[in-house]
């Protein structure tokens, strides 16, 4: 298995996401923001699922918003909800996982994977490394990637919140097999920090609203 390239330093996550993605850290955990406050809605009355529920729409709702805003296209493949960029083959899904943000283990899909997300993913990471890539052993080595598609994932386990944006390389056995590349956005212990708004640019994120008319 191909060793995850890891991005976790403060410096190299804003210049990664700036050269692929085009948005910041602060912009991201926006979105984090957004999930935390959807699952907090859940009251003891709601199914057993809301809170997860309420965490995937608003997640994606949000994930979409922001890029979106930036001349992304809201994309769907194999039922799985996306968005696009305009030129690249370069998409990004929301996923709630069991642990984001971990360099001792990769994150697992809370609701699992199934064969379509299998198939897509398979079908977007194919052609992403030649055969000498796929034989180095260091991620360092790799070239930039700026195709593929990609997950932000966020858990939330109690007080502890955290999350990536990340690449998968496959899935196995209905969920995640591992990880090419893992962008940190928020690791363990930072949370306390950013819901207080302690070193936080709070003017730093933008979403701009997307009205859709229908048809």
């Amino acid at each position: 298995m191909i060793p995850a390239r890891i991005y976790n330093e403060e410096w190299t996550v804003d210049a990664r996401l700036s050269e692929t993605f085009g948005v910041t850290r602060e912009q991201l955990i926006q979105v984090v923001k957004e999930v935390v406050g959807a699952r907090a809605d859940a009251v003891e009355n709601d199914p057993i699922t809301a809170a997860g529920q309420f965490a995937y729409i608003h997640g994606t709702r949000n994930v979409r918003a922001l890029f979106r805003a930036r001349g992304w296209n809201l994309f769907r493949k194999d039922n799985i909800e996306l968005v696009r960029h305009p030129e690249r083959d370069l998409t990004i899904s929301y996923q709630s996982v069991d642990l984001a943000a971990s360099e001792s283990c990769s994150p697992l899909a809370i609701s699992g994977k199934g064969a379509g997300a299998e198939r897509a993913i398979e079908e977007a990471q194919l052609s992403l490394f030649s055969p000498a890539e796929l034989e180095r052993s260091d991620p360092r080595a790799r070239a930039t990637i700026n195709t593929g598609m990609w997950f932000f994932c966020v858990s939330v386990v109690d007080d502890d919140v955290r999350a990536e944006l990340s690449l998968a390389s496959g899935v196995s056995g209905g969920n995640f097999s591992g990880f090419i590349e893992r962008i940190f956005i928020v690791k363990k212990g930072e949370w306390d920090n950013i819901r207080l708004g302690t070193g936080q640019d709070s003017d730093a994120v933008d979403f701009e609203p997307i009205i859709i008319r229908k048809q």
